[in-house]
């Protein structure tokens, strides 16, 4: 995905970071048990938000050392359903989004998209048929976003709303009525945030290559960035989203993963807005834009 969901580590207290990694560093080892060592790469933070959502139970710990910090153990949430869906629902979004970047980008990097397609085409029709009708939607989903961008349609909302959609079906897993619908209002707001992000964050270079964005279509003739009007709109429409988003969180049952999912909604995502708008977030996220744990933080 695109690493946009993510806590402001600095607000967390040591022990709710200490659960969030365990989440995250759990996601990377279902992903591993379920699809093999190469399927780790495709861990990500937006996908460990969903599993803390999709969660309905305590988790459960357990210590294990970690080929990429292999100097002590660490705690890891132990594989559950969450963390399997969330796992299932990696390996079939990462699917659609290297066949996005061969389409898209240039010869080099659709070389290797090409080739992470055919590594992980094998994972990809497992994890679709474990997940059939999240897989179909997000089949449908790009399939209209794609008629978009043939057309060029400047909504950036139409586009937005199809993104959206993709994210919010995973709340159909939900137990019971009212958890799906506080898990699709939630991630539907979520999604949205992420593709207005994106837009923002890539338009120079969409610019440059020639690629469809719809924020195109807000600039003057030689125009290669939004004036501060265009930017105080779409602060606007992400605020709303972002509030939704919490309004949602809000209605969900308390849990011990409650203060995390606060942290990124209201503190997290508006903070990486603002590093998007600057034009700065590129930059901080391959700097690492995020504080190193609490030092000695475990769960207890």
């Amino acid at each position: 995905m695109y690493g946009y969901i993510r806590p402001d580590t600095g607000e967390l207290r040591g022990r709710d970071y200490a659960l969030f990694r365990a989440e995250y560093c759990g996601l990377c080892q279902t992903l591993r048990q379920r699809y093999g060592i190469p399927a780790r790469f495709v861990v990500n933070y937006d996908l460990t938000f969903m599993a803390m959502v999709l969660s309905t139970q305590p988790p459960a710990t357990e210590r294990r050392r970690c080929p990429v910090h292999p100097a002590r153990r660490r705690s890891i949430i132990r594989t559950d359903r969450a963390l399997e869906a969330a796992a299932d629902y990696s390996m079939i979004l990462t699917r659609w989004k290297l066949d996005d970047t061969r389409r898209d980008e240039n010869a080099l990097k659709a070389l290797a998209a090409k080739a992470g397609e055919f590594s992980f085409e094998k994972a990809y029709r497992a994890a679709a048929k474990r997940r059939p009708a999240f897989a179909e939607n997000v089949k449908r989903c790009l399939a209209e976003l794609d008629e978009l961008e043939s057309r060029n349609d400047p909504s950036l909302d139409r586009a937005a709303d199809c993104f959206a959609r993709i994210l919010a079906f995973a709340a159909e897993e939900a137990p019971d009525e009212e958890s799906k619908r506080i898990q699709r209002e939630l991630f539907y707001h979520i999604g949205r945030s992420v593709y207005i992000l994106d837009a923002v964050d890539d338009l120079e270079k969409d610019i440059r290559s020639d690629r469809y964005n719809p924020l195109r279509h807000r600039l003057k003739p030689g125009e290669d960035r939004l004036s501060e009007e265009e930017k105080a709109s779409l602060r606007a429409t992400l605020n709303l989203s972002e509030r939704s988003a919490a309004a949602a969180l809000m209605l969900r049952a308390p849990d011990l993963w409650q203060p995390i999912l606060e942290n990124i909604v209201t503190v997290g995502l508006p903070e990486i807005t603002e590093f998007v708008f600057a034009g700065k977030w590129n930059k901080r996220n391959k700097n690492g834009g995020e504080t190193v744990p609490p030092q000695g933080a475990e769960i207890v």
